[in-house]
């Protein structure tokens, strides 16, 4: 932390070397010595004078804290879109004036801070500031800390000072919308001990009478109300209901193609939407919700239940697609992964992890330390006896104010327990406890973007083997851009699900739409080329699904969960194509 000169001190500075020079340069001429003299002693005068905020800094005698204050919707939730405060709180305990030129939020890539922050402190007091922060997009994202920028009175100096301070924010999904009343239900149900809201009508005799109605073709003989029938001298019969159960599975896809878009304006952040809302009006509903999150593999599974904590179990799993580190999901080699967080520890803890030189050949020191993509080398054991600590400091102040955090590793590290391990189950090891770390502290992990043929196929397949398996449900929704996933195998895991008499419905949001607009005319030529590209897969796709009783919806980024859902309650037969939804043309 040295003061250095600020842009109006190199120009005064390069003034006072231009008058000295040109006084040197012509004999005679020393009254443009003098001031450019002159100007160069005050300059160094006045960075002496503003050398001691640099030394108060050093001891920590100025102090940094700041929260959220809760939000403005119900439970004081965050919101995507809208903004929030974010109180800031600085503490001078030195004896002069301190004046903040400038003051950087580092935080996640989907937050961003609208205000330029300003302050002036004077000794021995405490000064509060305000900024709006706003959330481009869902998810669990963390504020790292604050870089403040120190000035003179003059702003000929200034020094810059960082206060780390990690406090993580969990963003909803929007929330606020009108809740739409869920009417896609196939006529049967579950029969549950809770017994549900719905109506629904079935031939038999069991149930409830509903009404008394003209007898159509095709009506049981059984139903005929003879007496209704003797009163009125023709043939009237009994139109019963039965309350039921339905059981909504909803699949997501998380795969990298519902990645491509700007912030917060990707397939996957539509596709959270429209699931939240979905799980919100079925869960309000009455029905019971599970769901299912799949790549290559299922990744979050939640079983179907009812109720406010159940649908907050869905938003967690949900938000969860935003912050992944799994190794198979992210496109980060080891070597990459550990100098991604060593270079995080150097700014937010002070602690290098590099090795100035390289052990013998024979040391048995080189089974803990690891190579970066440039061929620096890295103390991996202390790296992790260190990510071990703050984990531990962090979960404790978690457990006394929200909920625990799963994916921390519980066990601690003893030196017997590694030294049990073998060298590659102790890397291992190490490196899957960096990654809880980059999941709890907000370092983004680029996702894994390679296709790897049949991949996403055999993931959909568990997706819906897992949600046949857990109950019997009578609504299957899936939430996907289909690539990829109409092999055989796919194409198999579909018709099995139809063959079990579940309905099936597939909502993909049309990639082309999410993408940024095209500035130049030839770009726009070739999103028109994309664009129609895809639209031909994915009408092959739907006539693929048509065949095996799945209906398909065609969905972009103007359609609203309730425009989705609106369109999905007109009853067309299943298996039909829908080529888009209300408030979108594709």
């Amino acid at each position: 932390m040295t003061p250095v000169l600020a842009l109006r001190g190199r120009l005064i500075a390069a003034a006072g070397a231009l008058f000295v020079a040109a006084g040197a340069l012509h004999p005679g001429a020393w009254p443009l010595i003098a001031l450019g003299t002159i100007i160069v002693s005050s300059l160094m005068t006045a960075y002496l004078f503003f050398y001691p905020t640099a030394i108060f800094l050093r001891r920590r005698k100025v102090e940094l804290a700041w929260w959220v204050p809760p939000g403005d919707q119900p439970g004081g939730a965050l919101t995507v879109d809208l903004p929030f405060s974010l109180y800031i709180a600085l503490r001078n305990r030195g004896q002069r004036v301190l004046r903040v030129a400038d003051m950087k939020i580092l935080a996640g890539s989907a937050l961003t801070v609208a205000d330029e922050l300003k302050a002036r402190v004077p000794a021995g007091h405490e000064v509060e500031v305000t900024a709006t922060v706003r959330a481009q997009a869902c998810g669990m994202w963390i504020l790292h800390g604050a870089l403040l920028t120190f000035a003179d009175s003059l702003g000929l100096f200034e020094v810059r000072a960082y206060f780390p301070s990690p406090i993580s924010l969990k963003v909803f999904p929007k929330l606020a919308t009108p809740r739409a009343e869920m009417v896609i239900r196939p006529q049967v149900g579950a029969m549950h001990e809770r017994v549900g809201v719905h109506t629904i009508r079935r031939r038999g005799l069991a149930g409830e009478l509903r009404e008394i109605r003209d007898h159509a073709h095709g009506d049981p003989f059984k139903r005929i109300a003879w007496k209704a029938t003797a009163r009125r001298r023709r043939l009237m019969v009994r139109e019963l209901e039965n309350e039921i159960v339905v059981t909504h599975q909803l699949l997501f896809d998380m795969a990298g193609t519902m990645r491509a878009g700007a912030i917060g304006r990707t397939p996957l952040d539509w596709g959270i939407e429209l699931i939240s809302a979905w799980a919100r009006a079925a869960l309000e509903g009455g029905d019971r919700v599970g769901l299912v999150t799949f790549d290559g593999r299922v990744v979050g599974h939640v079983k179907p239940g009812e109720g406010r904590p159940h649908f907050l179990r869905i938003l967690d799993r949900l938000l969860d697609t935003k912050n992944v580190v799994d190794a198979d999901l992210t496109e980060m080699t080891d070597g990459e992964l550990v100098a991604a967080t060593a270079r995080y520890l150097v700014h937010q803890e002070g602690v290098d992890f590099r090795l100035m030189r390289a052990p013998s050949a024979n040391d048995p020191a080189w089974a803990h330390i690891s190579a970066g993509p440039s061929g620096e080398l890295y103390d991996l054991q202390a790296m992790r006896e260190l990510v071990w600590k703050l984990t531990q400091a962090q979960e404790t102040r978690r457990r006394r104010g929200g909920p625990r955090d799963v994916t921390a590793d519980r066990k601690a590290p003893t030196g017997g327990h590694w030294a049990r391990l073998g060298v590659e189950e102790a890397r291992a090891a190490d490196l899957a406890r960096l990654r809880a770390f980059c999941r709890l502290r907000g370092i983004e992990l680029p996702y894994r973007s390679e296709h790897v043929p049949g991949r996403r196929a055999a993931g959909v397949a568990e997706a819906l083997r897992r949600a046949l398996a857990s109950e019997r449900s009578q609504l299957i929704v899936v939430v996907s851009d289909l690539h990829d996933l109409l092999d055989e195998v796919g194409l198999q895991a579909f018709r099995l699900a139809r063959q079990r008499n579940h309905h099936v419905v597939v909502v993909a949001p049309f990639g082309p739409a999410f993408r940024p607009m095209a500035a130049s005319l030839a770009g726009k030529r070739v999103l028109d080329v994309l664009a129609e590209e895809e639209r031909l897969r994915l009408v092959a796709a739907g006539s693929e699904l048509r065949r095996r009783g799945v209906s398909l919806l065609l969905a972009g980024p103007g359609d609203t969960p309730e425009a989705v859902m609106r369109k999905l309650t007109q009853r067309r037969p299943f298996g039909q194509i829908l080529t888009r939804s209300q408030g979108q043309a594709i």
